[in-house]
């Protein structure tokens, strides 16, 4: 008889104000505010002990950000770093698009965009960083180079990715009513792949923004990496920190303004 009574712990539900609290929490990001204070209450008692060159305080690395924001230092060297970005990884996408086209165009196209997206995954970044210098010596070009180089298998990754999948019964349609293969392609085959697009921009910005901040510590005179690496040079380390996290407060930005709202549009597109 016992063993047939259900237990009411067991079956009884979460309180509801548990389950609201617990909502709250989440959207209020409550339990990361928690480990930041648990990790920057770390910091300080690692800084009193190793000191300010090894490891700054939070406090020492604030009063640096104040003192970057005042001076206008940072809107400066945040544009130099974004320009670059921008140019190169808007190759990329081009550079993709493109050759989608010709994918679309051709069975063989496909299969040289694997095998180029396969050598280009593996090869260095340091290679195309040294080739860039000897190339275009110590200019904006340089990072341009890199940049374009490193996002470049990513975008065509997805963009291959996303021709492969297009719906054939929407390719059929286009050949009964006899498009051309310009007009197949920017009429279903560029609408199918566009979240393939948008998802491999997401990941090449990211990956394109630091390499193209690495670049920039061996040739130009402005950008986030010179800024880090002439913060370096001087025993600035509260400085370099300064930078790191004007670096993370970027691609944060640009991840959640730009590529989620991106995101949004295109799946209501859709």
């Amino acid at each position: 008889m016992l063993e047939d009574t259900p237990t009411l712990a067991a079956a009884a539900p979460t309180p509801r104000a548990t389950r609201d609290w617990s909502v709250v929490a989440d959207r209020l990001h409550l339990p990361t505010l928690a480990v930041v204070l648990i990790l920057a209450a770390i910091w300080v008692v690692l800084s009193a002990q190793l000191g300010d060159y090894l490891l700054p305080s939070p406090g020492r690395v604030w009063r640096g950000v104040i003192d970057v924001l005042s001076s206008g230092q940072l809107w400066k060297h945040v544009w130099a770093s974004l320009y670059r970005i921008c140019i190169g990884f808007g190759l990329a996408v081009l550079t993709s698009i493109a050759f989608a086209l010709l994918v679309a165009v051709s069975r063989h196209a496909a299969t040289v965009g694997r095998d180029l997206t396969a050598v280009l995954n593996s090869t260095s970044v340091f290679v195309w960083i040294v080739l860039s210098l000897i190339w275009f010596g110590l200019t904006d070009k340089a990072a341009m180079f890199t940049t374009y180089m490193i996002t470049l298998p990513v975008l065509l990754a997805n963009m291959l990715e996303g021709v492969a999948n297009v719906d054939r019964k929407l390719l059929e349609m286009a050949q009964v009513y006899r498009l051309s293969p310009v007009d197949r392609f920017l009429n279903v085959t560029l609408p199918s792949t566009v979240p393939y697009l948008v998802a491999g921009m997401k990941v090449g910005f990211g990956l394109g923004l630091k390499v193209s901040v690495v670049a920039e510590i061996f040739g130009v005179s402005t950008g986030i990496g010179y800024m880090m690496n002439f913060n370096r040079d001087t025993l600035r380390t509260d400085m370099v920190f300064v930078w790191a996290l004007a670096l993370i407060v970027i691609m944060l930005i640009v991840d959640k303004v730009v590529f989620d709202g991106l995101s949004r549009r295109v799946a209501a597109w859709r």
